[in-house]
């Protein structure tokens, strides 16, 4: 693992998919992201709140998605890749849009998380069903751990529908080992549990319980504690009152209402008991905590006041503004003086990798034989994945990997490629020895 290349308490102001990767690999402990849900509209902060002028856009249209987004998508994740295609054909137009935007950012954060690190996101059900499955090719169906339901009460209703209140959390690790601190945030025993240990000592409350002998008649806990405990002690034993429950995944959690002390007018803001309960769990102090969508600042609020490192971005500087004045008046019984926030608009330079480095990636050849004298020549940072993806789509598994080369200049070399040789929806027709030769022998000087 590396350590990390961004300082405490630092906040950026752009675009977090050019932020995130100049962050070093495997460097944060945990990352919640509270995205735009895909409601295909905007929201604006309310004139006279703290948090007047932020707005955002929640529309996604494909016309927005970059080139190199969906290039990267293809040469990087091909699962990911067939199914954002198949997208296209299912709901609304643009909600390939929205998934391709989010898929490169969380292709991004699982890359910086550490090893043993966490990833939370939020949405709703505009969108979760198929951010589920995005995030099952990323970070692998095998590492997801929770779908967490915060619900709330709130004062919209509706007589059409079951009424709207709730919102999703997608809890991925980034391995089969990673943080999580039950005790952290073990919840409060109901009175009727607390009723239940009638009896007290040095060690706390506690309650009878029987153990049982082979052989004897087992009765009720209610008999065994009643009329064994006088005539059969060695039936007997004290269950202590645990501090709480251990947590379940569905949270009741209030929204923020209008006289809410932590309040800011943020349009989306969330409570920060909602942070303090995942970063408790999925962190310890001074773990490093990042939020690329950190709009009115409550995830580094939160980690501020738990104790963590934290790194913020969003593409409004009203987000450093916020998180200035909500340190000084929520944090002020924590800390003598001001908390001096780092506002950074340039993104930063990786410092595992030297300065001349260059990602490396396969440029390959793959044949069928129902296409002879034809080739697909890509790329892909897998191909052993690359080559099962076609694999796949074909009953007879008759795709084979003739040749692959590993090489810095792969997009160079790919694009030389289809431009010498006769070609056709990715497909190249030519002799295979004459496209592997000239595969080899490129040299991107000579190309300037």
């Amino acid at each position: 693992m590396s350590s990390c290349n961004i300082g405490n308490r630092t906040i950026f102001c752009d675009d977090n998919i050019d932020i995130l990767p100049g962050i070093n690999s495997d460097s944060v402990d945990l990352i919640y992201l509270d995205p735009p849900f895909n409601k295909n509209k905007k929201f604006t902060a309310p004139i006279g709140t703290s948090a007047e002028g932020a707005s955002f856009k929640d529309i996604f249209r494909e016309d927005d998605l970059k080139d190199e987004w969906l290039l990267t998508i293809e040469e990087d994740e091909p699962d990911l890749f067939h199914y954002l295609n198949g997208i296209k054909g299912v709901g609304k137009p643009y909600n390939f849009a929205y998934l391709a935007y989010m898929a490169v950012r969380l292709i991004e954060c699982r890359r910086i998380l550490k090893p043993t690190g966490s990833v939370y996101l939020h949405c709703d059900p505009t969108m979760s069903h198929y951010l589920k499955t995005t995030m099952d090719c990323i970070f692998g169906e095998e590492n997801f751990r929770n779908e967490v339901v915060w619900c709330y009460r709130e004062a919209i209703n509706s007589s059409k529908r079951w009424n709207r209140k709730h919102d999703t959390l997608l809890f991925y690790s980034s391995s089969k080992k990673w943080t999580f601190n039950a005790n952290e945030v073990l919840q409060p025993h109901s009175e009727s549990t607390i009723k239940k240990y009638r009896h007290e000592d040095e060690k706390g409350k506690y309650r009878l319980m029987g153990r049982g002998i082979t052989g004897s008649p087992i009765k009720s806990k209610r008999d065994i504690a009643q009329e064994w405990e006088i005539t059969h002690p060695e039936l007997v034993y004290r269950q202590y009152l645990r501090k709480g429950t251990y947590p379940v995944d569905y949270w009741f959690i209030d929204v923020i209402n209008q006289n809410a002390k932590e309040r800011v007018g943020y349009p989306t803001q969330k409570p920060l008991a909602l942070l303090e309960r995942i970063i408790l769990a999925s962190s310890n102090e001074g773990d490093i905590v990042l939020d690329p969508f950190c709009g009115c600042a409550t995830t580094c609020i939160a980690a501020e006041k738990l104790g963590r490192t934290w790194i913020g971005i969003d593409i409004s500087i009203k987000a450093y503004e916020l998180v200035q004045e909500r340190l000084a008046k929520e944090t002020a019984s924590i800390f003598e003086g001001d908390v001096v926030v780092d506002l950074k608009t340039d993104p930063p330079k990786r410092t595992d990798q030297d300065k001349d480095y260059r990602e490396q990636k396969y440029v390959y050849v793959i044949s069928h034989p129902n296409y002879p004298g034809e080739y697909k020549v890509g790329i892909a940072k897998n191909w052993k994945s690359r080559l099962n993806s076609y694999q796949t789509s074909d009953p007879d598994r008759q795709y084979r990997m003739e040749f692959k080369m590993e090489t810095p200049w792969f997009r160079e070399t790919e694009r030389h490629i289809h431009e010498i040789f006769d070609n056709k929806h990715e497909w190249v027709a030519g002799n295979m020895d004459d496209i592997i030769n000239e595969m080899q022998s490129y040299n991107p000087s000579n190309h300037l």
